[in-house]
């Protein structure tokens, strides 16, 4: 399972490929990074989630909406 890690700057916007990761516990990592780093640069509204995919091949860069998935952990 590929996990992409996804930010959505503005309420209004669509969600914006920043990473990804190949484990539940790096995607989570990476997911606290990337909201605290939205944070420092005084994003205030951003959101963060995680979309989970079969392949690296089908990561979009752009998605409208994030199924609700939790990480998947071994």
């Amino acid at each position: 399972m590929i996990h992409g890690i996804y930010v959505k700057s503005k309420p209004k916007n669509k969600w914006h490929l920043v990473s990804v990761a190949i484990s539940a516990e790096a995607a989570n990592h990476e997911l606290d990074q990337v909201k605290r780093q939205a944070l420092l640069d005084g994003n205030e509204e951003a959101k963060v989630g995680i979309q989970i995919f079969d392949s690296v091949f089908w990561i979009p860069e752009y998605v409208d909406e994030i199924k609700e998935e939790k990480p998947q952990f071994n």
